[in-house]
């Protein structure tokens, strides 16, 4: 009889394949683990890692344990107390539903659970090994459950090889450690990373939580969401524009309990910020949606972090609603009101020549004012405050002077010299304080002058990393302290040597809750210390995940996207000279490090063919 081609895969080698789904890295085992401890109601839990969690990953709970016969079940595929029957499945009240986790874990490390009832006189513990028969003996235990997993992925080496480095893989759980503290407020968590705690926080309400992991200057600053409808609830607390990031990394929402990601309901978020945020500006948020269970599926993704709801529509405009009531309530948008005509007041005539100025909303503080009482230009006072561009020529960038000078167009009669100590002898402009226009032999020539700052800064950070290039540094008169979050410390340990060879001084606080900053790079502007090395921080955890590059390319191109002069700061002549004759020196000026275009060169001929012009 001939053979099939068709087998059915023994249990382990099926078991790694699933787990490729729920356990793809540290961060995945934490979560699953710290969603079963909530699950069995646990009123504290406790975190330990070790080697960004590749080496061990420790959660304890003070939940309901299990006894023996739960414990042999423990991590069998599909074996789980959450759930009965397919209602169960459409009315999911718990984090964890699939059986999957512990199983899925246990089959790539080594893992020990020891247990024990509040009502039972001694625990259980289970140890277990893939491709080797689980083990199970009495044991003495406080009440709740320990698990402890060691050695992930070691039978998997081709798995473990593409992990990050230990302070990248401590970041990712950092991460999700801080969405489970901001959802659960009411509980006790801490977190071990090996070095130190991270964090330990007590049961307290969501506005102190926020401040204990985000700093109370954060916490200063956010407004309360308290929204109802026929179908949601929604509330928690939005952040002032003066508060808004660079990156979308301190933005939180949360379906009854569980962290969930939504570019719908993030968009309705958005929505309600109009006119408010420039578009590379993103507010922060931590937002609460509680909603009948039976309107949403969990089911969607094997990480339970996308869901879909039966209404997308109504939910989109409750949350957009909810957004724009809190703003209206503290004044950050107008209110509009219209009356009835026999209820108006009697018209009051306007003088001549009398004019109401328009309202604008100040975006630092919030506030609506005539929009005369904005300043239309900085003062020279102000200018102080203004990126510089450095003058000295770094001797590692190639000269490409000749061919700056080839390019540029002369003010009067081509006899003249165009030697580069001349700035006024040529023609370049800015326009709307974003794009420089430089007048060339055989056309125009139009440079964006944030990404053009960014190719120099780029190229200067790699040098400094790379070749140690020099002091970098400007002292600051006095230490500015910066408060960084459990995820930002990872990556500022990670970066610490290269942030130094950059000109970033600094070292952490005695608690490790803060960093106190020395002295910064040159480039940094007076006045946003602080702000630069969270940017940077928060830029370089973005480009991590997007970028494929290594990691002190990321942390130049991170820089240089941050210290560069911005679109709609006025460049004075002086300024833009200088920035057009460091661009050029640049060993590639006509990219950014995104591969953006630096420059847009449109020949004369173009034009002269769009105007319709023969001569």
């Amino acid at each position: 009889m001939e053979q099939p081609q068709i087998s059915v895969l023994p249990d382990h080698i099926a078991n790694q394949i699933a787990a490729g789904e729920v356990v793809q890295r540290p961060e995945s085992v934490v979560k699953e683990l710290v969603e079963n401890a909530l699950d069995a109601g646990a009123s504290s839990v406790a975190v330990f890692v070790r080697e960004g969690g590749k080496a061990l990953v420790h959660v304890l709970d003070d939940g309901s344990g299990m006894s023996r016969a739960d414990l042999e079940l423990a991590l069998r595929r599909h074996a789980t107390s959450k759930i009965r029957s397919l209602d169960d499945l459409r009315r999911l009240q718990t984090l964890g539903f699939r059986g999957e986790a512990l199983a899925s874990i246990a089959s790539v490390a080594d893992v020990e659970i020891l247990t024990r009832r509040h009502s039972d006189a001694h625990g259980w513990r289970l140890l277990s090994s893939p491709l080797k028969s689980q083990r199970i003996e009495p044991a003495e235990a406080p009440p709740g459950t320990q698990v402890i997993v060691r050695n992930l992925f070691f039978t998997v080496p081709a798995r473990r090889k593409f992990l990050r480095t230990d302070a990248t893989e401590l970041r990712y759980i950092s991460e999700t450690m801080i969405r489970y503290g901001l959802s659960y407020p009411d509980r006790t968590w801490k977190f071990h990373d090996g070095g130190g705690v991270v964090f330990d926080l007590v049961p307290q309400p969501l506005l102190e939580r926020i401040s204990a992991l985000f700093g109370s200057e954060v916490a200063a600053s956010l407004i309360p969401v308290d929204y109802q409808t026929d179908v949601v609830r929604i509330e928690g607390y939005i952040g002032l524009p003066a508060i808004a990031r660079t990156t979308k990394a301190s933005q939180y929402l949360f379906l009854n309990h569980r962290p969930i990601v939504s570019r719908a309901l993030v968009h309705a978020i958005y929505q309600g910020y109009e006119h408010l945020l420039d578009k590379t500006e993103h507010p922060f948020f931590v937002l609460f949606l509680w909603l009948d269970p039976e309107r949403v599926d969990v089911n969607v993704h094997p990480q339970k972090h996308e869901v879909k709801f039966d209404d997308e529509r109504a939910m989109y405009h409750a949350v957009h609603e909810a957004v724009l009531q809190s703003m209206r309530e503290h004044g950050l948008v107008p209110t509009l009101r219209v009356e009835s005509i026999e209820a108006a007041a009697p018209l009051v005539a306007v003088p001549s020549g009398a004019v109401t100025p328009p309202l604008v909303v100040n975006r630092l503080t919030g506030e609506i004012v005539p929009l005369q009482e904005q300043p239309l230009r900085r003062s020279p006072t102000q200018r102080s405050n203004q990126p510089t561009l450095r003058t000295e020529r770094p001797a590692w960038q190639p000269a490409r002077v000749e061919q700056l000078e080839q390019l540029l167009q002369p003010v009067s009669p081509p006899q003249q010299s165009l030697s580069i100590e001349q700035p006024q002898s040529r023609r370049f402009w800015q326009m709307h304080n974003k794009y420089i226009f430089v007048q060339t032999d055989d056309g125009i020539m139009i440079i964006d002058q944030h990404i053009a700052h960014e190719r120099i800064l780029y190229e200067r950070a790699l040098d400094a990393m790379e070749r140690a290039a020099g002091d970098r540094s400007q002292r600051l008169m006095f230490p500015v302290t910066v408060q960084l979050t459990a995820a930002e410390r990872a990556i500022y340990c990670e970066l610490e040597d290269d942030l130094h060879r950059l000109g970033y001084e600094s070292r952490l606080t005695a608690d490790g809750a803060s960093v106190e900053l020395l002295a910064v790079p040159v480039e940094i502007r007076a006045g946003s210390e602080a702000a630069s090395l969270r940017e940077i921080l928060e830029q370089y955890a973005e480009y991590q995940t997007i970028r494929p590059a290594a990691a002190r390319d990321n942390l130049a191109a991170s820089f240089g996207c941050r210290a560069a002069i911005k679109a709609g700061d006025p460049l004075t002549q002086e300024e833009m000279q200088q920035l057009i004759e460091d661009l050029f020196r640049c060993r590639t000026p006509e990219v950014c490090p995104h591969g953006r275009p630096v420059m847009i060169h449109f020949p004369l001929r173009e034009l002269d063919r769009r105007f319709g012009r023969t001569s």
